[in-house]
């Protein structure tokens, strides 16, 4: 239709007598013809389809462990969700590669995802304020790049596996950005409880929740109240979580997932335990039933919590 315009725009042109006036006309056509031109032009630009992109190590922040892998799907629009992923390893080791399949699984679901490093908890200087900073500096920068990634600002998806579980609940807890939903695999959620202390204390995994803390855990004495501000069950929002936690677990107690449910459950808070019988720390993940369930469940989470 537009070109049939521009076709007798063109034909009025040359109808015109060579006049004073008529110049005027011919500028006001080519003038009119170009804008016609122009608008649609910026029709066709606003109505690009992103296409699938990978950016590696990314950085964040200004530490060196402040990178992250930013998978954007294909044709992505503002709604659609973004997760911020973050791995496992103790709050001490591991990083972004660990949680790759995580990652691929998401994304090849239409999702956006950001699958993060951060500082790893020492002895004197990271503890878990220090981390969650990290997970909020990244929810910050994703903000940031919104316009350029072609992603939404805000309403973003925590997702963590163990220690990276107890990362993205404390994050979503305790932070002032707008977090629509998380998924926590095998994550600590009250490390304020002495029986799950004493565990950690028998399976040599106590050095690590007190580099976490910051404070030192002695059978008998009162607990530092660190331990209470670094577990998520301190500091329950309304946000929906889907809980992903195996029956036998020997590194997290099976018992920690058991104590959040009750407590998101007492409150009415959208949530749902998904537990796996047998299944131990790693939730079995390498075999197909589990795995297809697992990832079957986060997805849906997030499609319908995190739009």
């Amino acid at each position: 239709m537009k070109s049939i315009s521009y076709f007798f725009l063109y034909r009025n042109l040359l109808s015109l007598n060579n006049k004073p006036s008529d110049f005027l006309i011919r500028c006001f056509v080519v003038c009119w013809a170009a804008l016609l031109m122009t608008g649609c032009n910026v029709g066709k630009s606003a109505a690009a389809v992103h296409k699938q992109q990978k950016l590696e190590d990314v950085k964040y922040g200004v530490n060196e462990r402040n990178v992250m892998d930013v998978y954007l799907p294909a044709k992505r629009k503002e709604d659609t969700p973004f997760v911020v992923l973050i791995h496992g390893g103790a709050w001490v080791k591991a990083g972004k590669e660990y949680v790759r399949e995580i990652q691929d699984t998401i994304l090849n679901n239409g999702i956006a995802v950001a699958s993060i490093n951060h500082r790893y908890a020492d002895i004197n200087n990271i503890h878990y304020k220090e981390m969650v900073d990290d997970v909020d500096q990244a929810l910050s920068y994703c903000s940031a790049n919104a316009k350029n990634w072609g992603t939404r600002s805000e309403g973003f998806t925590l997702v963590g596996a163990s220690s990276g579980g107890h990362l993205a609940l404390l994050t979503a807890y305790t932070t002032t950005k707008n977090i629509k939903s998380i998924v926590d695999f095998s994550g600590p959620t009250n490390v304020n409880d002495t029986t799950m202390l004493d565990y950690a204390s028998q399976a040599g995994l106590l050095d690590l929740v007190q580099m976490m803390t910051g404070k030192a855990y002695k059978k008998g004495e009162p607990l530092a109240s660190e331990f209470v501000d670094s577990s998520p069950l301190s500091h329950v929002r309304n946000i929906p979580v889907l809980i992903v936690h195996g029956t036998d677990d020997l590194v997290v107690p099976f018992s920690q997932s058991q104590v959040l449910d009750s407590k998101l459950d007492s409150l009415g808070y959208e949530h749902k335990l998904l537990k796996i019988p047998e299944a131990g720390h790693d939730l079995n993940l390498k075999e197909y039933n589990n795995r297809e369930l697992i990832y079957g469940e986060m997805i849906d989470w997030i499609r319908k919590y995190g739009k």
